[in-house]
C-alpha cells in the first residue's frame, strides 16, 4: 500500500495535535506527542528537499534533515527554513526526548518536560513554513490537506502555549 507523503504528513499532524491537546494533563501522551512531532518534521523536510531536487542521504536523522532545510545550499531562498541557533537547540531537545522514548532504559521512561514546549513550537513552525507559508512547489499540497495541516498546527501551538504558560 502506497500512501502519498503529503497524506502521511496530514495524518501525522492530526495525530500530533491530538496528543498535544492531551499532554498537558496526561503524561502518557507525551511520548506520542514527541514521536509525532519529530516524525512530522522529518516528513515535511523530506518532502521539501525532494521537491527542490536536493540529494537526500539514505538514512537521514531528524536533526540532519532540519539542518539541510535551514541551509540555503540544500534548500534555496526563499524556501530555506529561517532557524536561529536557539531553534536548532530547541528542536534537538525534542529529538533527544523522543530518542529516550524510542530506546527506554531499564528503569522505564523519564522525560523532563520543561524544555519541550519550545522545541514543539519550533517543530510546528518548521512544518508551517515548509508546507504552508513557503512551499517549494505550491501544488505539492492540496487545499484540503493544507487546511487540515493548518488546523492541526494551530491546535499543537495552542496546546503547547497552554502547557508552557498555564501549567509551568
Amino acid at each position: 500500500m502506497a500512501i502519498p507523503l503529503i497524506q502521511q504528513i496530514d495524518d501525522t499532524a492530526r495525530f500530533t495535535a491530538v496528543h498535544a491537546a492531551l499532554a498537558p494533563e496526561d503524561e502518557t501522551s507525551v511520548p506520542w506527542l514527541l514521536t509525532g512531532a519529530v516524525l512530522m518534521v522529518q516528513q515535511v523536510a523530506t518532502l521539501a528537499l525532494a521537491e527542490a531536487g536536493a540529494e537526500l542521504p539514505a538514512m537521514p536523522g531528524p536533526s540532519e534533515l532540519v539542518a539541510r532545510v535551514a541551509n540555503k545550499d540544500h534548500l534555496a531562498q526563499p524556501y530555506t527554513a529561517p532557524l536561529k541557533p536557539a531553534d536548532h537547540r530547541a528542536f534537538q531537545a525534542i529529538v533527544e526526548a523522543r530518542n529516550s522514548v524510542m530506546h527506554p532504559g531499564a528503569d522505564g521512561l523519564s522525560v523532563d518536560r520543561a524544555g519541550l514546549p519550545e522545541g514543539l513550537l519550533v517543530a510546528a513552525g518548521l512544518v508551517r513554513h515548509l508546507i504552508l507559508t513557503q512551499p517549494v512547489r505550491p501544488s505539492m499540497v492540496g487545499a484540503e490537506q493544507a487546511a487540515s495541516i493548518r488546523e492541526s498546527l494551530t491546535l499543537i501551538e495552542t496546546s503547547v502555549d497552554f502547557w508552557r504558560t498555564v501549567l509551568a
